[in-house]
């Protein structure tokens, strides 16, 4: 998730033309408009302010099916990123510490302070030796992974990062990006979810069978949805992820919509809670919603993840971008450095707790182990993905590698696999088109021959 693919654009493009034939045309063609500038503005705004990558490149690749008929202007200046089709026109805007929002209603001119690098709150990642006997012995499987074409597919690694043993035993980044370059991490964002859901409980603000405010009296089911059903994606919720049409849900949520939980609780009930299983990222965000609620007022919201989460991981590079309404897109917009993803995935391989602090509740990793109800192959626990399978036929979603693995996964080949069984945690990013151009199983599964 959530890059609207080739065909998304040529289906805007031809839409839009037809559009200036034909007047009733005009809503349509205006709301596709209104997707196209939104991406093209915040994912430019994001790329050049977060990760201070030059605009030119960034529209090259990243944003190169971004169709001709958009314009976009950065202003840097006023940190702001504009796209523009026709009379539609869409602006995003960066914030310290908040990275780039869409200006769809009025947003607050504010900043969350990050302290230096070099604070004391947390001890540094620990690299082993260049001569380390396994670090030189994963130097081809790194080549591999950084290697191009794959069956005319772009697999375009640019950032990898394996701990074992809290240690750096692997590290190689892309030319143009380096270990301070923050990347997205798209639906990676939706573990970091996990996290902040955690933490809120564990504070007694929230309960896994907590309803969803304001839903009392609704009477169509989703009354009793809670927040273990958002957890596990089985809310019953109707959200259309597909990614093919622009005007589907997932897309117009996240560029179109002022107000993303908002947008997802109007949406109509399709099954019972608990009923049935669906991964939507309407679902992530209705749930950061829910935990705003349970903190507001007593906590400052838009610092909250710095505090309670990134800080004391000292994963100072992360920042959680929110809506114009001031909720984290926490399905989808996280940007972090390879090392800081990897710190992410070293809490969960060490059980919630970093540097002796229980920064999750007990037992909330296991929770998130725990296979949702319906979910084919146990592929799905709490907002992360899981290898556990099948539990008649025994069928893994990754039957190369062991099924104690579990991940955080995002759009275009972006992962933390944590592999408790063999304490590790692999950190991949990068712009994989299509996503099957990178192979989890073999780069996975081939550092895992080697550590044993």
């Amino acid at each position: 998730m959530h890059r609207p693919s080739a065909g998304t654009w040529l289906l805007m493009l031809f839409i839009g033309l037809l559009s200036l034939s034909a007047l009733w045309w005009w809503p349509v063609a205006r709301d596709l408009a209104a997707v196209g500038t939104g991406y093209g503005a915040k994912a430019l705004c994001s790329a050049v302010f977060i990760s201070e990558r030059d605009s030119a490149e960034v529209l090259e690749t990243d944003l190169s099916d971004l169709p001709g008929i958009v314009t976009t202007h950065v202003n840097e200046g006023a940190r702001t990123v504009t796209a523009s089709v026709g009379p539609v026109t869409r602006t995003a805007r960066y914030r310290e510490g908040l990275g780039c929002t869409l200006a769809l209603a009025d947003i607050e001119e504010m900043s969350v302070e990050r302290p230096a690098v070099n604070s004391d709150k947390t001890r540094d990642l620990m690299k082993v030796p260049a001569d380390d006997p396994l670090r030189l012995a994963l130097g081809p499987v790194l080549e591999t992974a950084f290697s191009e074409p794959v069956h005319d597919w772009e697999r375009g690694t640019r950032a990898i990062v394996v701990l074992h043993r809290g240690r750096i035993v692997a590290e190689r980044y892309a030319p143009g990006f380096d270990a301070d370059t923050p990347l997205p991490g798209w639906s990676m964002a939706k573990s970091v979810t996990n996290a902040l859901a955690g933490i809120v409980l564990k504070r007694g603000k929230l309960a896994l069978d907590d309803t969803v405010p304001g839903w009392t009296e609704a009477g169509d089911g989703r009354e009793q949805v809670t927040v273990q059903h958002l957890l596990q994606m089985t809310s019953g919720l109707e959200f259309g992820e597909e990614h093919v049409f622009p005007l589907g849900d997932s897309l117009r949520m996240l560029f179109a919509e002022p107000d993303a939980a908002a947008f997802v609780r109007d949406l109509p009930m399709g099954a019972a809670p608990g009923t049935r299983w669906e991964y939507t990222s309407g679902t992530t965000n209705l749930l950061m919603w829910v935990l705003r609620e349970a903190l507001e007022p007593e906590a400052d919201w838009l610092a909250f993840p710095r505090e309670v989460l990134f800080e004391p991981l000292g994963m100072h590079s992360a920042v959680l971008e929110p809506d114009a309404y001031g909720t984290f897109l926490g399905s989808s917009f996280m940007f972090a450095t390879a090392r800081d993803w990897a710190r992410f995935g070293q809490l969960y391989l060490q059980d919630g707790q970093w540097d002796g602090e229980q920064i999750l509740p007990e037992g909330w990793v296991a929770l998130t182990r725990q296979p949702a109800p319906h979910a084919p192959k146990g592929r799905y626990g709490a907002h992360f993905w899981l290898n556990r399978g099948d539990p008649e036929t025994g069928e893994r979603p990754w039957p190369k590698l062991p099924d104690d693995a579990y991940a955080a996964l995002g759009y275009q080949g972006q992962e933390i696999v944590i592999v408790p069984s063999e304490e590790l945690v692999a950190v991949r990013l990068g712009l994989s088109r299509p996503s099957e151009a990178w192979d989890r199983e073999r780069f996975v599964g081939g550092v895992i021959e080697l550590l044993r």
